[in-house]
């Protein structure tokens, strides 16, 4: 929220609650219009969000602590990109190299750009990636664990911890599906994360061969689903599989999480809960920036009233049955 005049703090708090009692207004409307029941799964913790808006849409056990296997490597990636740079050179280490799963197939001394390590770990999920990307950016693994940690509380991912930057088995390594869509809706808000893991395949130097690799993106999404741009699969035993996936249609997205499913029903399962999620809702934008809301008297303050101007588009996402009779409401709150 901004202002045509300069404003004081009075104003400033005034426009803040203003600001939430929109949204309030919008979001506790009577109850929806039926919508047909989320589609059966086999994945046990399941959500679908709305990437803009963050709304969750459906879910079934979405705070269950369970283990992700590589979907790990979405918060990886998310930090590298955030505290790396793109041509950063990193030097594969022994430890690095020689990681056990996984692998982009590096080889110990063999350098890559952090673009192509990223590459290598969303395409290939590539463990030797994940393991030299957190000793280029934490200047230790441990470090950079700590760094994915405090990340995951600042978005709110509050059941997660993180005990590697692979996803390897550990009993203190887990997330819930609920998280992990909200760590997938930070990581795909970026251009350069989103170009990665769209990418079905990609070439890189290979320099202990003299040549190039192919990296093929293990997510068949890519190729099966209608507007898939992402995000990141995972397998271990005990997790079984896992997957973040991402779709877009128009202009929503939607962020769809499914953990400990089997088989090929992990992609079923993403491909019948963003069906679902098309079919049903749809996004509106109430306030566009730049929209002037109300004029506001002032009292004791430098002018006698301000308008308050919309800094940002607010949008929300509705069932498709009421998106045509939504009403936007600005109304001051009586003062406390």
């Amino acid at each position: 929220m901004r202002y045509s005049q300069r404003s004081t703090k009075l104003c400033q708090h005034f426009a803040t609650v203003l600001s939430f009692f929109i949204c309030w207004v919008l979001l506790h409307q009577p109850a929806m219009a039926a919508i047909p029941a989320l589609p059966t799964v086999e994945g046990e913790a399941i959500i679908l969000i709305d990437a803009d808006t963050g709304q969750v849409l459906g879910a079934k056990n979405p705070d269950v602590k369970l283990p992700m296997a590589s979907t790990t490597k979405i918060m990886t990636a998310l930090i590298a990109l955030e505290k790396g740079s793109l041509d950063d050179t990193i030097t594969l280490s022994e430890e690095a190299a020689l990681q056990e799963g996984s692998s982009m197939y590096t080889s110990p001394g063999e350098s890559y750009s952090l673009e192509e390590m990223l590459y290598g770990l969303m395409l290939n999920s590539g463990n030797d990636a994940a393991w030299a990307l957190a000793e280029h950016i934490g200047g230790s693994v441990s470090s950079f664990v700590e760094a994915m940690n405090e990340r995951a509380r600042e978005l709110g991912a509050v059941h997660t911890h993180f005990a590697n930057p692979s996803g390897l088995p550990d009993p203190q390594h887990y997330s819930t599906a609920r998280d992990l869509a909200l760590i997938a809706k930070a990581a795909m808000e970026r251009e350069d994360f989103r170009r990665i893991v769209s990418t079905k395949a990609r070439n890189v130097p290979w320099p202990v061969k003299d040549t190039d690799k192919l990296l093929i993106n293990h997510n068949r999404l890519l190729w099966r689903y209608e507007g898939a741009d992402g995000i990141k699969t995972g397998y271990t035993n005990e997790a079984r599989q896992c997957l973040v996936a991402s779709a877009t249609r128009g202009d929503q997205r939607l962020i769809a999480v499914v953990l400990k499913s089997e088989g090929n029903s992990v992609w079923t399962d993403a491909e019948q809960l963003c069906d679902w999620g098309f079919a049903n809702f749809a996004n509106r934008v109430l306030v566009r920036a730049g929209d002037e809301l109300e004029t506001v008297p002032v009292e004791r303050g430098v002018t006698d009233s301000i308008v308050a101007i919309a800094d940002r588009d607010l949008k929300v996402t509705l069932p498709k049955d009421e998106i045509d009779q939504v009403q936007t409401v600005v109304q001051e709150l009586p003062a406390s």
